[in-house]
């Protein structure tokens, strides 16, 4: 991932989680998050997304992430989740241990997404969800003026840094190969102006230092100005397919 420390991550989280909360507001409704007794956040991170859930419902919530500098800092924030490090390819936990278990932005930086899946449904209960709360498809994203390169430099970028950046597509195909059911939807990130101005410091300086020896400084320098510039104009949009995924596990019994 990018050469951010653990305090520029979380303010990326906060980012991110801002522009799906509505969809997980949903989500969480759909599978009763109130009244589940086991939570799971796999991915977590510094615990955006594993400190909504836990407010969102009276039980257990725990969230796990393989990078132990991530996990210290969601822990320091004194919250009653509690936080593991761990590796979603080979989650430390019984079969069938929880209620729902969910990810925000995971699957795509995973090595091996279809196994993450599958470890998600081993240990979610019969009839228990499965969430894939976000994951975006680059392939999909459209940007005016069409002048502008930016999804074709971010994927480049991801896929450099080992990410999948088509993964929102093949969400239906992981949680069928996983046994769970596959209902799937997108959220479609069209901003306003607004929003646009609000948002755009902080995706140059992130889009700036993932580009880094893939795309030149004056190259970044003139596409920035034509991005402002489109904005000012009231002419810049951006669509950004986000899908997300609901799978619920085959009750055996």
């Amino acid at each position: 991932m990018s050469d951010l420390t653990v305090v520029e991550w979380h303010a990326q989280f906060i980012r991110q989680a801002g522009w799906t909360r509505a969809v997980r507001n949903q989500l969480y409704r759909r599978v009763n998050l109130l009244r589940a007794e086991r939570v799971l956040d796999v991915g977590c991170g510094t615990g955006v997304i594993t400190e909504e859930m836990a407010a969102r419902c009276k039980g257990q919530v725990i969230g796990v992430d393989a990078d132990p500098a991530m996990i210290a800092f969601a822990q320091n924030k004194g919250s009653r989740a509690e936080y593991r490090v761990g590796d979603a390819h080979q989650l430390d936990f019984p079969d069938g241990h929880f209620d729902v278990v969910a990810c925000h932005f995971l699957l795509m930086w995973v090595s091996n997404p279809a196994l993450a899946v599958c470890e998600m449904a081993r240990v979610t209960r019969p009839g228990g969800a499965v969430l894939a709360c976000a994951e975006p498809d680059y392939g999909g994203r459209i940007d005016y003026p069409e002048e502008l390169p930016l999804a074709r430099w971010q994927a480049e970028a991801l896929r450099r840094e080992g990410a999948d950046p088509f993964i929102g597509r093949k969400l239906p195909a992981l949680f069928t190969q996983a046994g769970l059911s596959a209902n799937v939807g997108v959220i479609p990130s069209l901003w306003d102006d607004e929003a646009l101005r609000a948002e755009f410091e902080a995706e140059w300086v992130l889009m700036e230092r993932t580009l880094v020896g893939l795309v030149s400084e004056d190259e970044l320098k003139r596409y920035k100005q034509v991005d402002w510039q489109a904005i000012e104009d009231g002419q810049r949009l951006i669509f950004m397919p986000i899908f997300y995924a609901v799978g619920r596990k085959v009750n055996d019994g």
